[in-house]
């Protein structure tokens, strides 16, 4: 990826320059870019992006799992000073051994603390993957699609029928950078007889869990069907051969009324809900690890003060044999 970012540059800036000089070499520079960024780019960050999500489920399996181990012992210890007490009862007829009693609830309150810290941590982190991750995850891939929609948009306009889909596929001799637009908003959209209620956006509003959440991803849906309306009429435009009112339609100067502003209040409303998502994360998060904190130093604490109690009960009955 790395390495193909300055050859992706240098593609734009030939294509710029050509531009400018009035050569008709611009264009293919510039569809060459985008074959690099197509073929090449995005789909080694989209593997480097998979890599990251299956981290995070790894992570995320990691840190909700329960300390079976810990707590099984902390029973078996809890049980084991009982019995030891129940034995001395019974063998000097004495009801109470402080120090024994003392180790006893030490060990019962490191065993109710770690149950309960890792149970709420458990929680949390729950909540802040079906609040959080899935949301991301959901946003992510739909600006990835709205991005990749505004590409095949402006590109088709740049190659001007140049580049078609082959016979025998699908949509055979439709602008292959028209039909990519397309499946970029059906899959961020759903299908055009179903409005706006499909696709990634409508996955994304169903697992928002607030208004603050789903306003924006309403507002996106909104946006990403005024933009396919705006490209139909900007495609009817350039089919009827007026190629200046096309370009106008999707890069106007005035831009209220192009495909441009749409896509930009588009990807706008979409990283609002993507700060919020991410705000609602990170606080989930931060309320897992809190019910962890001192955990440990506590863990030790409370396990010398038992061992030292149930050491000084045994002294005392052991001194009275003497």
């Amino acid at each position: 990826m790395g390495r193909l970012l300055p050859v992706y540059t240098a593609r734009i800036e030939a294509a710029r320059a050509n531009n400018r000089q009035g050569l008709p070499l611009g264009g293919a520079w510039l569809r060459n870019a985008n074959d690099l960024m197509q073929e090449e780019m995005l789909p080694a960050a989209e593997r480097l992006y998979q890599a990251e999500k299956e981290r995070l489920r790894t992570d995320y399996a990691t840190a909700q799992g329960f300390p079976w181990v810990a707590v099984g012992l902390g029973v078996l210890t809890v049980g084991a000073l009982g019995g030891v007490q129940h034995a001395m009862y019974r063998r000097t007829n004495r009801r109470f051994n402080l120090g024994l009693l003392g180790a006893t609830a030490a060990c019962g309150a490191l065993l109710l603390w770690v149950t309960a810290g890792h149970t709420l941590a458990s929680a949390a982190l729950s909540d802040s993957y079906e609040g959080g991750v899935r949301s991301l995850n959901v946003l992510n891939d739909a600006r990835i699609s709205a991005l990749k929609a505004r590409g095949g948009e402006n590109l088709t306009l740049v190659a001007r029928g140049a580049v078609t889909v082959p016979q025998g596929q699908r949509f055979a001799g439709q602008d292959s950078y028209d039909v990519a637009y397309r499946a970029e908003m059906t899959r961020l959209l759903g299908p055009e007889d179903a409005g706006a209620g499909d696709g990634l956006l409508g996955r994304a509003r169903e697992l928002a869990d607030d208004p603050q959440g789903r306003d924006p991803v309403r507002a996106a849906a909104d946006r990403g069907a005024e933009w396919r309306e705006r490209h139909a009429r900007a495609r009817e435009a350039d089919e009827a051969g007026d190629y200046e009112q096309a370009l106008e339609r999707v890069i106007g100067a005035e831009g209220d009324e192009a495909t441009g502003a749409s896509f930009d209040r588009l990807d706008a409303a979409l990283e609002q809900a993507l700060v919020h998502e991410q705000d609602e994360f990170e606080r989930a998060a931060r309320a897992g690890g809190g019910a962890l904190t001192g955990l440990v130093a506590g863990s030790l604490a409370l396990a010398a003060v038992g061992a030292a109690a149930a050491g000084v009960g045994i002294a005392r009955r052991l001194a009275e044999y003497r």
